[in-house]
């Protein structure tokens, strides 16, 4: 199925599609990385490898400070490494970041089935509205929630519940499309079907033992998931 055919005869579209952000739409691990680092070496610590991100992102920012600062390190100092990582990725959140190749189309075609977007993401809740309208442009989702205060981080159900109450979709008809077990995990709670993003940040073998009800290799296969 190209990205401009519809759902085969028979098959119903989904009430809405919900997407992860941080290696589902977007290809963000450089930027997390270097903010990340920047921030370490701010507070006199060493940086850690590229190749260690793709697993220590995902369960929300202070649980990438803890991972990245390792043990041992106050909770005050974890604090300001957050800080000034908040402070460094606001301003360069956007300098390697970019859609997934595919993506724009397959959100153009979902759309154009008239199925409402939405983004929920472990991300802040400010940078998450920053890279997601930088990238794709204002008004193509219908909403995006990401982390803030009294907001329970994925895997807790309730963020995409709300979600998904705010278009009116109920989630035994929507998908959750994302690239780590915390998005399958999330799924699961909220009552939804999951698509797990093979292209993203943790593989297919996570995704797998993870029990995605699909696993994708490019974002032209959520419409095949009908």
């Amino acid at each position: 199925m190209s990205v401009a055919q519809r759902p085969a005869a028979g098959r119903e579209p989904w009430v809405a599609v919900v997407f992860d952000l941080d290696g589902t739409l977007a290809d963000t691990l450089r930027d997390l990385a270097e903010a990340t680092n920047a921030a370490l070496r701010e507070n006199g610590l060493p940086p850690c490898p590229l190749e260690a991100y793709p697993h220590m992102v995902g369960n929300g920012l202070k649980k990438l400070v803890e991972r990245a600062a390792g043990p041992g390190v106050s909770a005050q100092k974890r604090e300001e490494i957050r800080q000034a990582f908040l402070c460094i990725y606001d301003r360069d959140c956007l300098r390697y970041t970019a859609p997934y190749p595919g993506m724009p189309e397959t959100l153009a075609a979902l759309r154009e089935q008239g199925i409402p977007l939405l983004v929920v993401t472990n991300k802040p809740d400010a940078q998450a509205h920053t890279i997601v309208e930088g990238l794709f442009g204002a008004g193509i989702f219908a909403g995006i929630y990401g982390n803030r205060e009294g907001r329970l981080v994925k895997p807790d159900p309730a963020l995409t519940r709300q979600a998904l109450a705010s278009v009116g979709a109920p989630p035994e008809r929507a998908l959750f499309v994302g690239d780590s077990d915390v998005d399958v995990l999330t799924a699961k709670n909220a009552g939804l079907r999951s698509a797990g993003a093979v292209w993203g940040f943790r593989g297919e073998e996570e995704l797998r033992r993870a029990g995605a009800d699909y696993l994708l290799h490019k974002p032209a296969e959520i419409l095949n998931t009908y």
